[in-house]
């Protein structure tokens, strides 16, 4: 009897002890092999091409992002730079000469060992004018680009082979963006062999490193894809993943709500509606993505700095990204989001204060009765477009503001800011992992306005700042200048900084692994999700 108690005891202790590690989340689930994954490809329709050079699609890069695999990828905890095929990496003291160092075990689905010489076939590939790469952009810096563009030189003098496991690439100048580069989807590596015996064939049945092997291509419908058993870093979990082409944000819902898909990207509209769902409240996941909505001003036309402070300081962003976009956002302090390496916790942005700005109209000679008229071109996106001019128009017209919204296509949108043909337009601009990249991309004024800076922006002192920041080596002076660059930047308000993206995944109970990936929430590690014993396709 006495032993049968000690029993009850122990059990209740057990039992006891238990229910606090589940109600504390100490208990996890243990990752299991097996089972398959639906997952969408949500934007512009279906794939164009599994050809990692010549696309800049990111419904095209999220399957290859599976198949292929890059030197170095960009770990989406920390935004820095991670070993992949390269294990290790030195830089020379002049920060121009990056020497990677392969790993040995790298197989590419058909067997074939990947080598240094690879990857030099692959780095050629993409600079070769015959092949007009979409990428070529990544690797212009290297020495000896130019010459063999031209046709002066077979290979490039800057990408060096030392031994199998071993490259060297050599820079023209320092760039801080190289591994970045380096780690986008567009410079995965290629096998030379298979490439060269199958020419164009190659892309339709394509041979990767990746963790996962082609299986098969419905056009407008799905790809089709099987755990690659040899991957480096070992085997995925599930057995198969299946990208499905679901452009329309509804048509997802229904299949996710009918566990046809195990994992969705959110809009504003369903954000609303599982946030208030009891049932799947706990399985959203979401983060400050790199993209800063915006209003620019054309600097030629909107010249008074106080009039585009007045306007920072006339609306009310808060209420907007709650009422206008059902809290799927995270209203701007700066141009860097807080998910960047360069977001500075001290800078002050812009509060809202409606007295300020119309103190500061008044400077300007505008008020309510007599106001500054500014025409705002965008689209019809619901997040970034007329929509949102519609919504401040009255916020601006109280502090001497007078908003007439222009509604245009994307192309129309594209061919008027970087002609200068508008006052003032509306988007979303950002994916840049680099503080400095994203911000000189769309403010340095070396950048023309076709190629990003579309305001015309120029201010010698920002300027100073960035070009420090992109030929410095050492991060936390290279974030020092950025900093400082930011400061001027919020300044002048040659935008008003409305907010970052807020990316927002929803996933079933039974699928882990699922990540916060600021850089874009459909790039998962797919390679590190598992499904348990309560899939539908366990």
């Amino acid at each position: 009897m006495i032993a049968l108690n000690k029993k009850l005891v122990v059990f209740g202790l057990v039992f006891i002890l238990i229910s606090f590690l589940v109600l504390t989340g100490e208990v996890t689930a243990e990752e299991r092999y097996g089972g398959s994954l639906n997952a969408p490809l949500p934007y512009g329709g279906t794939v164009g091409t599994l050809e990692p050079a010549q696309t800049s699609r990111i419904q095209d890069f999220i399957t290859i992002g599976q198949i292929f695999d890059r030197l170095v990828r960009v770990n989406p905890d920390t935004l820095e730079p991670e070993p992949a095929i390269a294990e290790s990496w030195d830089v020379s003291e002049d920060g121009k000469t990056f020497t990677f160092y392969l790993r040995e075990d790298v197989k590419f689905h058909n067997g074939e060992q990947l080598t240094a010489h690879d990857v030099k076939f692959t780095f050629e590939r993409i600079m070769d004018p015959v092949e007009a790469s979409a990428q070529s952009d990544l690797l212009e810096n290297i020495a000896g680009v130019a010459e063999f563009r031209e046709g002066e030189a077979d290979e490039i003098t800057g990408i060096r082979v030392v031994d199998d496991f071993t490259i060297e690439l050599t820079l023209q100048t320092v760039d801080i963006g190289l591994l970045l580069n380096l780690a986008h989807r567009g410079a995965s590596i290629l096998p030379q062999q298979a490439v060269e015996e199958q020419g164009a064939e190659f892309f339709i049945n394509p041979i990767g490193s990746g963790p996962f092997k082609f299986v098969e291509w419905i056009r407008g419908s799905e790809i089709n894809l099987e755990a690659f058993e040899d991957y480096y870093e070992g085997r995925p979990y599930v057995d198969e993943l299946s990208f499905k082409v679901m452009p329309e944000a509804a048509s997802r819902t229904a299949s996710f709500r009918a566990e046809e898909l195990d994992m969705d990207i959110v809009y504003p509209a369903q954000f609303q509606e599982f946030r208030e769902d009891p049932h799947y409240q706990d399985y959203l996941i979401d983060v400050p993505e790199l993209w800063t909505r915006n209003i620019h001003f054309n600097l030629d036309i909107v010249q008074d700095k106080r009039i585009r402070q007045a306007f920072n300081y006339a609306i009310d962003e808060e209420l907007l990204v709650e009422r206008l976009l059902y809290g799927m956002a995270y209203p701007a302090v700066g141009w860097l989001p807080t998910t960047s390496p360069g977001f500075n916790p001290d800078l002050e942005g812009y509060s809202y204060n409606p007295d300020r700005a119309r103190e500061l109209m008044e400077e300007a000679g505008y008020t309510p009765d007599d106001p500054y008229e500014l025409t705002v071109i965008g689209t019809d996106h619901p997040a970034w477009g007329v929509e949102v001019v519609e919504a401040i128009m009255p916020m601006l017209a109280d502090v001497g503001i007078s908003v007439t919204p222009e509604l245009v296509d994307g192309a129309t949108w594209m061919n008027r800011v970087t002609t200068g043909d508008f006052e003032a337009g509306i988007h979303s601009w950002g994916g840049e992992v680099s503080p400095a990249m994203y911000m000189s991309n769309y403010f340095w004024s070396r950048v023309s306005r076709e190629a990003g800076n579309y305001v015309g922006y120029s201010n010698p002192e920002f300027d100073e700042y960035i070009e420090k920041a992109l030929e410095t080596v050492d991060f936390e002076e290279r974030m020092g200048y950025v900093r400082e660059a930011e400061k001027i930047l919020v300044d002048d308000a040659p935008v008003w900084f409305f907010n970052y993206n807020r990316a927002v995944a929803i996933h079933h109970p039974w699928v882990h692994g699922l990540v916060e990936n600021p850089k874009e929430m459909v790039y998962q590690p797919f390679k590190d999700v598992w499904v348990d014993e309560t899939s539908p396709r366990k």
